[in-house]
């Protein structure tokens, strides 16, 4: 029993020449280990097609990556989120109410409160210009430096001791009815 098939007849069974050049190959970012040619077989004599702008020719080398973006501002929920810059600006604030007020009842004899009602513009003032020299490094990303025992760690807790004395003070002071020096 004979199995005929039916097979396309080309140029390259009838015994015609053809040139064999390798395809052109499109390079990647990521490093090759060894580069491979695919042969193809033309009908035609080869005459090297013009360059695509997307291929780049095999002689170059790769163009090195693009730099990468740089980081985006922060929103104001990542900077005013719960352990962000409010804690920062509360223990800041809660340290120079807490000496400023300690000093001022060592010098006059005057509790926190009567010293706020004696100057409440230069008390809120004081607040303001605390607060935003403590935003602006928040919205710039940029970390605390460190000198010598001044850290970021310590001024945290540094921050949260006199949060916790300055509430202390406020609640002696409104119990006693008088100043606590």
């Amino acid at each position: 029993m004979q199995l005929h098939m039916n097979l396309p007849t080309s140029r390259i069974a009838a015994g015609a020449s053809f040139n064999v050049r390798p395809a052109p190959l499109l390079r990647t970012a990521a490093p090759k280990r060894a580069c491979k040619h695919i042969m193809r077989a033309e009908n035609e004599p080869s005459t090297p097609p013009p360059p695509r702008a997307s291929q780049e020719s095999p002689s170059s080398s790769p163009s090195p990556p693009p730099p990468p973006p740089p980081p985006a501002a922060p929103t104001v929920t990542e900077v005013m989120g719960f352990s962000g810059a409010p804690e920062i600006i509360n223990g800041r604030l809660a340290m120079l109410g807490f000496v400023a007020a300690l000093g001022a009842e060592l010098s006059t004899g005057e509790s926190v409160v009567t010293q706020l009602g004696d100057e409440p513009t230069l008390i809120a003032l004081t607040f303001v210009l605390f607060s935003a020299a403590s935003l602006i490094p928040a919205f710039a990303r940029r970390q605390g430096d460190t000198v010598g025992p001044f850290t970021p760690q310590a001024e945290m807790t540094n921050g949260r001791f006199a949060m916790i004395g300055f509430a202390a003070m406020l609640i002696y002071e409104g119990v006693q009815g008088a100043a606590l020096f």
